[in-house]
């Protein structure tokens, strides 16, 4: 398995680069690699050609031009155009994920399914940016690119998906504001 941590966006609400935030005596996305590290074979930073030297000399995995500019979904379409998978995927602005959040994803994979992500448990919505997405899924991700739909969140819908619970609420919290 290859651990792919998006840090592309924009970060226009939160006015600075969500990847570069210290929250834990480090930049996130350098947390977010000691994170993946033991679970995956490697672990790319996925980001826009342009952001590339901000995580030097750490694997990136620019954004496929292909995709255009489509989020998140460009990252991991992108990331399956390099290696088959499977993809466990972390959002940059998940600063409160743990190991046992890893682990439970991990342990949480199944034939039965082609993806397995978190549902938050109050809104009941699923967490595409705290997934593994398996090799099974390439080729449905990429039907829902041609046709126009570029949500991650509405490709897990249509696909067969393993939704877990958190360990608690806050692990799911996504910084998005500096509020």
């Amino acid at each position: 398995m290859y651990g792919l941590i998006l840090a592309g966006g924009q970060s226009s609400r939160m006015g600075q680069p969500k990847s570069l935030i210290d929250y834990h005596g480090k930049p996130q996305y350098l947390f977010l690699l000691d994170l993946l590290m033991p679970y995956c074979e490697e672990v790319f930073i996925s980001c826009k050609p342009e952001q590339e030297h901000w995580f030097s000399p750490c694997p990136t995995l620019p954004d496929n031009g292909m995709f255009g500019d489509i989020g998140p979904m460009g990252g991991v379409l992108s990331a399956f155009e390099v290696y088959d998978g499977p993809w466990l995927v972390v959002g940059c602005d998940y600063p409160y994920l743990t190991s046992a959040d890893i682990v439970k994803l991990i342990l949480s994979r199944s034939e039965q399914f082609d993806t397995v992500c978190y549902r938050h448990p109050t809104s009941g919505m699923d967490e595409p940016l705290t997934a593994i997405y398996e090799n099974t899924c390439a080729d449905q991700l990429t039907h829902s690119f041609r046709s126009g739909q570029h949500s991650l969140r509405h490709f897990l819908a249509q696909t067969r998906v393993n939704r877990i619970e958190p360990l608690t609420i806050d692990h799911l919290r996504s910084i998005d504001t500096p509020e």
